[in-house]
């Protein structure tokens, strides 16, 4: 290689300084860049640690400006009060990723993102374009809005901090001005196509052609009739949705319908009053395929009727997190007859995965041992380690009971 160079010293010196990085490094650059990768985003660590281990992970690291992406200056921390490097921190994460496209977080800076550093670090001429992800909670966060961003796909809408919350919760909405101003924010030339809602602000009207380009929507519904009205409007107008997730609280429990919606998923909240669980009663989508339930107690699964929905893949987290009768006693649950009764409204169910206690796995299995006619296509069933109930040996023991009943089911299967 340095011969065929045929070029001066210095070119020569910096190919020799490459092959020794490459011969001290224990795996190829490439897949220590791969490793930084999961490092970094599989297991959210910080990369400004690799940069303190030795010279050619510096290096290294340095040159993978896919790790530089996150800029949230105190959620990665985590932090709760702004450090004075945070304007540093920002600077330098928006250099190293150049060009990567970002995920932008600033709404944990409260009084500190005042519109005048928001303007600063909006200036940064390879800032506003880089942009995929935004979060937003105020109006001075449109600032991170303006002008052609051709990466932006997804919007995240939170509401502010405590006690800036007390001062906007009946101010206009911070996205009011974006509307109204469509040639400063171009925003029906963003290709915006995921929008989440964690607000409890009056949503504005949002324009049709927006609401058209979304393919997955999330809500966090209360016990308002205004805001389930205008979620579910929301969701009727988004016609070419393909996903939904709903963070069902206290209150109302609609009826969910859409015509083109392929995975669902529903979370509950760790708190709850025995008396005021609510879950959403019923479900119409023709199109569904995938289905992920976050549950709390095991109303939440009787109550849910699937109509019309050909699930073939299930996703359940079940247990009793923080449940409570209301005068503060612990409820004992029986989740396998309301396991039982989903997986009736799911005959065409193929693969299933449940994070759960091990008692609660294993009299599953002895559910579907007893019933055959339970789920009939059903060819996978996994068991989530990483609920903290498991250990090594209980996990083994469990995984090899699940594999003999499923074995039994369907002799033609193999072990995996």
């Amino acid at each position: 290689m340095i011969e065929r160079l045929q070029g001066t010293r210095a070119a020569v010196r910096r190919m020799k300084e490459k092959l020794l990085q490459r011969r001290t490094l224990p795996l190829p650059p490439e897949l220590m860049g791969i490793i930084f990768d999961f490092y970094v985003h599989h297991y959210r660590q910080l990369p400004e640690t690799l940069l303190l281990v030795c010279r050619i992970w510096h290096i290294l690291a340095l040159s993978q400006p896919t790790l530089w992406t996150n800029l949230d200056p105190l959620g990665q921390f985590g932090l709760r009060v702004v450090r004075p490097w945070a304007g540093t921190f920002i600077q330098s994460r928006i250099a190293r990723s150049n060009p990567a496209p970002l995920k932008v977080n600033f709404t944990s800076l409260s009084w500190d993102m005042t519109p005048t550093v928001a303007q600063k670090v909006a200036s940064i001429p390879t800032f506003l374009p880089r942009i995929q992800e935004l979060v937003i909670s105020r109006a001075v966060d449109n600032s991170f809005l303006v002008g052609p961003q051709p990466l932006l796909n997804s919007l995240i809408i939170r509401d502010p901090q405590p006690l800036l919350q007390m001062l906007t919760i009946h101010g206009p909405h911070p996205l009011q001005e974006v509307f109204d101003n469509p040639t400063k924010f171009m925003l029906a030339e963003k290709k915006i196509t995921t929008l989440r809602l964690h607000t409890q602000q009056k949503l504005p009207v949002w324009p049709d052609s927006f609401l058209q380009r979304l393919h997955t929507l999330e809500v966090r519904l209360t016990d308002i009739p205004r805001d389930i009205h205008e979620y579910w409007t929301l969701i009727q107008k988004s016609t070419h949705l393909r996903a939904i997730h709903i963070v069902q609280n206290f209150g109302i429990a609609p009826v969910l319908s859409h015509p083109s919606v392929r995975h669902l998923s529903i979370l509950y909240p760790d708190y709850w009053g025995i008396n005021q669980i609510h879950s959403l009663e019923e479900v119409r989508m023709p199109r569904l395929q995938e289905l992920t339930i976050d549950a709390s107690v095991p109303k939440q699964l009787t109550q849910l009727k699937l109509i019309e929905a050909p699930v073939l893949s299930l996703r359940l987290i079940c247990g009793p997190r923080r449940v409570y009768f209301d005068t503060g006693r612990a409820v004992e649950i029986p989740w396998v007859d309301a396991i039982v009764h989903l997986l009736r409204s799911t005959p065409r169910l193929k693969w299933m995965e449940i994070s759960a206690s091990p008692g609660l796995v294993s009299d599953l299995a002895k559910a579907f041992k007893k019933d055959r006619g339970l789920c009939p296509e059903l060819d996978s069933f996994v068991v989530d380690e990483s609920t903290r109930s498991y250990t090594a040996a209980t996990f083994k023991k469990l995984r090899g009971k699940v594999a003999a009943f499923m074995e039994k089911r369907q002799p033609s299967m193999s072990n995996d």
